[in-house]
């Protein structure tokens, strides 16, 4: 059985602050995501990365492509042991973690674990939903920034929020048409003879080949969840959330989650929650630890503190 101080999941932009943090604090730090590279959703995102916090600042602003590049060769630097192509696919009693990389299967012994698993794309049925040509959001992002290819030429938005704004700006940058949008799945009806050709929207009938869902996103916290850590189930979020104390552990001694995986929060605030997580996983002492608490406080709006108070309530450490 392999071993180490502190076990990070995920490579995004939580993941990548727990690591470098716990790192940074002298632990023997372990990074795996079950992507060929790291940086999470950002390698396929070209909107620009803003008000990030700390040691990151220097990087607010670049687009997410660019800002991931720059995070690699941040951990290029350290003594981190980095696992891409890996799936950490299960969690034991004990902080053990099951592994599969590189066509190994390996238990890993971890004195602390950090789950920045991320989030999903959120999906509605409607009909037409499974005609070929309907797509997430960050499934097309993916085939425009990552694989350079363009999954159609004119396209439906299906949502309103940032989300949807975000991949309607990507595909019109790309140099295709956003024909129609519509705000949510309601009397929304796709046809066509084996692949998406027209959309119904409010009574007109406009012809596409690519069907964009952009609904949001919903907390991958099934890592988590698997350890029976407490939770609840957090309406907003999509479905269950883990309880977290002030440094971002769970029920779970030494279990923490940082970023999306605990609900959906902003990339700065996704930053700062993997810098509290990765210290307080590596066991820093109060003062940095006092002082990424008040970064990550001022970056949460009232909405988001007031849920993270909610959920706080019913939080008991065992």
């Amino acid at each position: 059985m392999k071993s180490v101080d502190v076990a990070v999941v995920g490579a995004g932009p939580a993941g990548i602050a727990a690591a470098l943090a716990a790192a940074s604090s002298g632990a023997r730090t372990a990074l795996i995501d079950e992507q060929p590279n790291v940086g999470g959703s950002l390698r396929w995102r070209i909107a620009p990365i803003v008000d990030l916090p700390g040691a990151y600042g220097d990087l607010s602003g670049l687009p997410g492509v660019k800002l991931a590049a720059a995070l690699a060769d941040r951990l290029s630097t350290t003594q981190l042991e980095i696992t891409t192509n890996g799936v950490a696919w299960g969690w034991f009693e004990g902080n053990i973690l099951g592994v599969l990389a590189a066509g190994e299967a390996y238990e890993l012994q971890a004195g602390a674990i950090v789950i920045a698993s991320g989030s999903t794309d959120r999906m509605a049925p409607f009909a037409g939903s499974t005609l070929p040509g309907v797509m997430t959001a960050r499934a097309v992002l993916a085939f425009l920034h990552l694989h350079r290819v363009f999954p159609g030429r004119r396209f439906a938005v299906i949502g309103s929020g940032a989300v949807a704004a975000e991949v309607a700006e990507a595909i019109a940058t790309a140099g295709a048409e956003v024909v129609v949008r519509a705000d949510g799945v309601d009397g929304v009806r796709v046809r066509g003879d084996g692949r998406v050709e027209q959309i119904e929207v409010a009574d007109a009938t406009h012809s596409v080949d690519c069907v964009v869902v952009a609904l949001g996103r919903q907390p991958d916290s099934e890592l988590a969840l698997q350890s029976l850590a407490d939770n609840l189930l957090l309406a907003e979020a999509g479905g269950f959330v883990p309880l977290r104390s002030v440094d971002c552990e769970t029920s779970i001694s030494r279990l923490y989650v940082a970023g999306d995986a605990a609900g959906i929060v902003s990339d700065a605030e996704a930053f700062a929650e993997g810098q509290l997580a990765g210290l307080a996983a590596a066991g820093a002492g109060e003062q940095p630890l006092a002082a990424a608490r008040e970064v990550l406080g001022a970056l949460r709006s009232a909405e988001r503190l007031a849920t993270i108070e909610r959920l706080r309530l019913n939080f008991v450490s065992r």
